[in-house]
């Protein structure tokens, strides 16, 4: 009756967890699908993705130095003051002023500034002095400031692009580290969960042979050719498989719960049924042709390399701002005029307030900008200005920090590398260990499946015991999940390679050019 209730409690289990599954719809799902799936979704990649970017604009921001500004400025004056004497030609003199400049200004390569400007005036006065009233001027004037020394050159002025460049490129390897390590990610989920589901077809297998031995047992106590002590050993080794069944299950939960949340899935109600298995293949392990791969394709070395690049742009700047200040400066300018000049009769005196106007000569602007463009009236100036520091501590305190950070840079460069070597020399060694272990395992499996058949035979016509098959057939199962294991630990193993050489998102033919900004 016991044994009775025993089966019952075993279906009923069973039963209910295919009524569960049965209202779940069933996802089957290749590694392939799995990565892409992955790729597409994954929410720490897309934060990687909006990083990447936000370095971009940085960039650009950087870049923005080479863009020329236009000034453009307009200014209204009037003065208004009490004379304060005769040759001021009025009782109030009163003077009205509008000026427009409009000008380019470029900053170059070398660090120096180029300006271009047009400068336009019109002034109007009241006295009686003033022969051209309105009077208009123009002048057009190209000038250029230029560091001789200290922030002379492309490093002083293009430090910063340099830096912001490297930093775009740090942080889009970071993006394609990101990949390689979700691959990875999805990898081992991905055979953990087919471990988990041949584990759990194992102990089915398992709890039915000892269901089976359970049933033999009672028929033999039945017909007084067996002790009730073997039915005793074979319930309790149902119940321990039934044991072990449940923990299966719930392992499968627990694998699926965890692939479902790197492909940001998890709000799924379907289950995911993968459809590939782990296979052993045979592979040329060549260490120096992988580590020249990883040392070539690494996102992490790479990026040390970068980094190292920046710390020595700015061991150079640094060593720059240690020159004196020393500044070119020259302009070249061409003036024109225009307004009303007033012709004054000659037979006046020019201190008569009231002398009469016989004439006028008009210019208007455009007169006054072609005298301009016509260069009649040459100006220039040159000049150099050195100005020294009398102590340069903080410019010594930057340059010795700058050498302190490319020398860390450079350890951290040679970290990476032993990292590198270190890694992959354990993942080749664990490989070819692990391959011969499945081996082993395999041929293990195949002798504890002979040895449990023979045994069982044996039993049947009386020649063994019930304790002796029962050991058999735990030795069977522990070889089960030896192989298994083994098999699954040879896959992950290779796919540990496969990122410590960077070589993952190829091995699914994923290009990482189709997630890089255009």
């Amino acid at each position: 009756m016991s044994a009775f209730k025993s089966v019952l409690m075993f279906l009923l289990i069973i039963g209910i967890q295919a009524g569960i599954w049965a209202q779940e719809r069933e996802k089957e799902l290749t590694l392939q699908d799995a990565i892409v799936t992955a790729l597409d979704n994954n929410l720490d990649l897309k934060i990687e993705i909006q990083t990447r970017d936000y370095f971009w604009e940085s960039l650009r921001s950087n870049q923005a130095i080479f863009v020329p500004n236009l000034n453009i400025e307009y200014q209204r004056r009037e003065t208004n003051r009490p004379s304060s004497g005769i040759l001021s030609g009025a009782d109030v003199e009163k003077q009205g002023n509008d000026t427009l400049n409009v000008g380019l200004s470029q900053q170059i390569a070398l660090g120096g500034t180029l300006n271009v400007s047009l400068q336009n005036s019109r002034s109007t006065s009241n006295s009686a002095f003033t022969t051209i009233n309105p009077a208009l001027y123009s002048t057009l004037t190209l000038s250029i400031s230029q560091p001789l020394l200290k922030n002379f050159g492309t490093l002083a002025t293009k430090k910063d692009i340099y830096i912001a460049a490297n930093e775009y490129r740090k942080n889009d390897l970071s993006l394609k580290q990101a990949m390689i390590d979700l691959v990875y990610q999805v990898e081992e989920a991905y055979w953990n969960l087919v471990y988990a589901h041949q584990n759990l077809d194992a102990k089915k297998q398992s709890l039915l042979r000892a269901r089976d031995l359970l049933r033999q047992n009672e028929k033999k106590v039945r017909v007084g050719a067996a002790a009730r002590i073997d039915i005793l050993e074979a319930k309790a080794e149902v119940a321990s498989y039934e044991s072990q069944l449940l923990e299966a299950e719930k392992n499968i939960l627990t694998a699926e719960e965890q692939l479902k949340k790197i492909l940001n899935i998890s709000q799924s109600a379907e289950v995911i049924m993968p459809t590939d298995s782990p296979e052993v293949r045979s592979m040329a392990l060549d260490f120096n042709a992988f580590l020249q791969e990883a040392m070539d394709s690494r996102p992490d070395i790479l990026q040390a390399r970068i980094e190292l690049e920046s710390h020595n742009i700015r061991v150079k700047y640094a060593r720059n701002q240690m020159l004196p200040d020393l500044q070119l400066t020259a302009s070249y300018y061409t003036t024109g005029r225009g307004g009303d000049q007033l012709i004054f009769d000659p037979d006046s005196s020019p201190f008569d307030l009231n002398r009469p106007v016989i004439g006028v000569i008009s210019k208007d602007v455009i007169d006054a900008l072609e005298e301009v463009v016509s260069n009649l009236y040459r100006n220039y100036s040159i000049g150099i200005k050195l100005s020294v520091p009398l102590g340069q501590a903080q410019e010594k305190a930057r340059l010795a920090q700058a050498r302190i950070d490319m020398k860390r840079a450079l350890l951290n460069l040679q970290r990476v590398e032993n990292t590198i070597f270190s890694d992959l020399k354990q993942a080749l060694k664990e490989l070819e260990a692990n391959r011969k272990l499945v081996e082993s395992n395999q041929i293990a499996l195949e002798l504890q499946a002979q040895k449990l058949k023979a045994e069982e035979k044996k039993l049947s016509v009386g020649m063994s015991t019930n304790y002796q098959v029962l050991n058999y057939q735990r030795d069977y199962a522990n070889a089960q999940a030896g192989a298994l294991q083994s098999t699954i630990n040879f896959n992950l193993t290779l796919a540990r390679i496969n990122r410590i050489i960077a070589r993952n998102l190829e091995e699914y033919g994923i290009h990482f050019n189709d997630f890089q900004r255009d």
